[in-house]
């Protein structure tokens, strides 16, 4: 393949999973033989990850958000020889968008430099400019978003009312050889995790903060036991955040103890989905989280509320159950959402041997075929590669 320049830029100074993604993007793409710059904050955690294959040029935040302007010019020269643009979208500081403003640079210049913006969850109180700036009219188009789920491209499209030709969905993806069981993590998850024989386990893996819905879970806990649906229930939760103590004490408050364990924070997951016989997401905000990914590719039916791109994975009857959310601001909503949740875990706890094995299968197939992360990966390389190719080539 010819040579290509891209330029990739983000935002935030952090090195979360987003940044990781776009350095190794960056890194596959140089590896592929193409001349690869970056444009990030002065202050980037990740400039040490990419300074080794790319070019970095440098700005500063409180000059970018006070004086947008005044980053323009080293920006547009950095932009000049670009055949591609990659970046983030991200919420506007001051008066500083990134998608937009990389818009404006290209559109000043008069640049044939294709624009790729990609988002995760969609945000509401985000601006139609966000995902294109002024490029949003070009014919055809100069720009497009990548969504993580369709229904994140949907919102987006339905919100901002953005044309569908520049907003396509190309899902993250998971790793499907790191979650792959073996007899050998069976052990080690029992050992970790310690849990009586004979309990229907459910895991609940996150940050203990409200919007991820720990407390509805737990009320749906509550409901099985009283009722004698699944007596038996026991939750695996996992995770660290600021409701944690509450959380403690809401156990030990329901009488709870003796049906739920909680476990600091890991960086292998795929013991606790080892140790669940489902997981379960209870969430009030949520993109399509990696968590349900994992799990699935483990072979464990999840739960999960109907929102965001949550049920394009779990799918009613096939890989899972779905159930309506509440809000997370109206705790008059909770118990309808708990008995939601409760039904759903209920249904999962009663299916027998072939009925949960053929929804594991289900869950493990949906995953390897369509969100394996080498292949989601792959996809949008190509749509930068070609996208360059055709604006190199364009008129």
């Amino acid at each position: 393949m010819e040579p290509l320049n891209i330029v990739l830029q983000e935002d935030l100074t952090m090195r979360g999973g987003a940044q990781i993604w776009l350095a190794d993007c960056g890194k596959r793409l140089a590896q592929a033989g193409h001349t690869v710059s970056y444009i990030l904050p002065e202050d980037s955690l990740i400039i040490a990850d990419v300074e080794e294959f790319a070019k970095v040029v440098k700005y500063t935040h409180a000059q970018s958000a006070e004086d947008p302007e005044s980053c323009q010019e080293l920006f547009t020269e950095t932009l000049k020889p670009a055949n591609v643009c990659v970046t983030l979208v991200r919420q506007i500081r001051g008066k500083f968008q990134n998608v937009s403003f990389m818009a404006k640079c290209i559109k000043d210049a008069g640049l044939k430099t294709f624009l790729i913006s990609k988002t995760g969850t969609f945000d509401p109180t985000y601006k139609t400019e966000f995902y294109g700036g002024c490029l949003l009219e070009s014919a055809p188009p100069q720009c497009c978003t990548v969504t993580i789920a369709e229904f994140t491209r949907q919102a987006i499209i339905e919100a901002f009312g953005i044309k569908p030709e520049f907003i396509r969905t190309i899902y993250n993806g998971t790793d499907t050889d790191k979650f792959q069981r073996t007899p050998e993590m069976a052990v080690e998850a029992k050992s970790r995790y310690p849990i009586e024989e004979g309990k229907f386990v459910v895991g609940s893996i996150g940050r203990f903060v409200a919007a991820k819905g720990q407390k509805v879970l737990l009320h749906a806990v509550k409901k099985l036991i009283d009722s004698g649906r699944v007596p038996n229930i026991h939750v695996l939760m996992v995770g660290e955040g600021d409701l944690k103590e509450e959380i403690e004490k809401m156990v030990t408050d329901m009488d709870l103890t003796k049906n739920v364990s909680i476990y600091p924070f890991t960086k292998e997951p795929f013991y606790v989905f080892e140790a669940c016989d489902c997981i379960a997401l209870a969430s009030f905000l949520e993109g399509l989280p990696n968590a349900l990914l994992e799990a699935l590719a483990m072979e464990k039916p999840c739960i999960a509320s109907r929102i965001y791109g949550m049920p394009e994975v779990v799918i009613d009857g096939e890989t899972g159950y779905c159930f309506e959310c509440g809000d997370v601001k109206d705790e008059t909503t909770w118990d309808k959402m708990a008995e939601g949740c409760a039904d759903a875990i209920a249904k999962i706890a009663a299916l027998d041997e072939e009925g949960r094995k053929k929804m594991a299968d289900n869950g493990k197939k949906l995953v390897f075929d369509g969100h394996d992360k080498v292949k989601c990966f792959e996809k949008i390389l190509n749509l930068i590669q070609d996208k360059a190719k055709e604006a190199k080539s364009a008129p």
